[in-house]
């Protein structure tokens, strides 16, 4: 087997036209990551040495988010052909495999990148495409074989009929000898319709020089779905988000209701924790074991919840830590916020964390008992032990001792044995 070095070029320069959409369509998210990253995340495991990225429209937006990518600039759309052209003077030379794909298929699994590249060295192919039969191929590149040979791919606007009723797609994926692939593009022509160059007609012109082509098919058509349209990310959304709720029940995790929850990719929930339904779980999230969330909880970036913690109904948790066995079950707002152990939040408790300019943080100590309505007007400490009254302000600025309770707007440490005059 091959044992060539791997690069791998991703198509970004395409407009997005169809998201009808300010942004760049490759910075939609899905499963709370932008497409983009999904697929330079994908390559980059698979074990490309090299990352380009073909870029056009918004192209000073994307480059963020190329994570070091080596940057190819595609000043004129002509097409996917001429968008790997670009890249010639960066891996024209290039002594190995290179794989080619859009930046738009977040589905794509890396264990079937694997397989593919695997596979292509296997057969010491010279191009390889990545397919998938489908029960509706309209608007897709179709397969042409003679016998089991692969012989070329037609684009949907210049089948014939025989060759649209083909169930066999072209994914967009291809794993191409990278020296022989800058060869063929200097064979293929501007479509007469759309006045493009495809890079699928590279295939035919790699068949015409007696050159190995292989298709590898796979059997999940969801893995190739392009986003191309808001309704293509809600797909993306959907399935990207089914994979994730097996992948946290398969670790010991019960999701009550998978259709009604939302786990972002990456986030970690520990065993025997119970996500109720209508939860959001954000991106980088990391969730104890025995913890139980939700119904209608929203733990955003940022947030570390501890082991045997409660969070309820109707509670945001944003950039803060929550100490082990802490109860926050009601109606409740927890921002820059960071709780110890064993403390209880009562119902619709916030924390004020931003005063017209800048967050603020708010500590609460192990064993603190927050009144129902307290409201913390970051910064502000609640020592260990400490308790506030029910609808409790305290103030920016003010420390509550440990084991004190206080109470009032604002709030005010209580004095034992004060009372008030008859």
């Amino acid at each position: 087997m091959s044992t060539k070095p791997l690069a791998a070029l991703i198509l970004a320069a395409g407009r997005g036209e169809r998201m009808n959409s300010d942004w760049p369509k490759v910075l939609h998210q899905a499963a709370g990551e932008p497409l983009i990253e999904h697929v330079i995340e994908n390559v980059s495991n698979v074990g490309a040495k090299r990352i380009g990225v073909v870029l056009g429209a918004h192209s000073e937006r994307i480059r963020s988010f190329l994570n070091g990518a080596e940057v190819v600039f595609q000043q004129n759309r002509l097409g996917t052909g001429h968008a790997v052209m670009q890249a010639a003077k960066r891996f024209g030379q290039w002594k190995g495999d290179l794989l080619v794909l859009p930046a738009d298929v977040p589905c794509v699994r890396l264990e079937t990148l694997q397989e593919f590249v695997r596979k292509h060295r296997q057969h010491s192919a010279a191009a390889s495409i990545l397919t998938a039969e489908v029960d509706h191929p309209a608007g897709y590149g179709r397969i042409l074989r003679r016998g089991s040979q692969v012989i070329g791919i037609r684009e949907d606007l210049d089948a014939s009929r025989s060759e649209q009723r083909i169930s066999e797609i072209n994914s967009g994926i291809y794993v191409f000898d990278a020296v022989t692939l800058f060869k063929r593009l200097g064979d293929i022509k501007k479509n007469r319709k759309k006045k493009e160059y495809y890079l699928t007609d590279t295939i035919e012109a790699f068949v015409r020089h007696g050159e190995s082509v292989r298709a590898h098919k796979i059997n999940d058509q969801n893995e190739i779905l392009g986003v191309n349209t808001r309704r293509d990310l809600a797909v993306a959304n959907q399935v990207l988000n089914i994979r994730e709720l097996e992948r946290h029940s398969k670790a010991g995790v019960t999701i009550l209701s998978p259709a009604q929850t939302f786990v972002a990719k990456g986030a970690r929930i520990g065993r025997d924790t119970v996500i109720h339904p209508f939860t959001w779980i954000e991106r980088g999230v990391v969730i104890g074991r025995k913890c139980e969330i939700g119904p209608f909880a929203k733990i955003r970036a940022g947030s570390k919840i501890a082991d045997e913690v409660v969070i309820g109904s109707f509670v945001e948790v944003v950039r803060s830590k929550v100490g082990s066995k802490t109860f926050v079950k009601h109606l409740s707002y927890l921002g820059d916020a960071e709780l110890g152990k064993q403390v209880n939040v009562g119902a619709g408790t916030i924390t004020a964390n931003f005063d017209g300019r800048r967050k603020h943080k708010t500590v609460v100590h192990d064993r603190a008992l927050l009144g129902c309505d307290t409201i913390l007007v970051a910064p502000v400490t609640i020592g260990r032990g400490a308790k506030t009254g029910a609808g409790s302000v305290v103030c920016a600025g003010q420390s509550v001792p440990p084991g004190k309770t206080v109470v009032g707007v604002p709030a005010k440490v209580l004095r034992k044995g004060k009372r008030g005059k008859k």
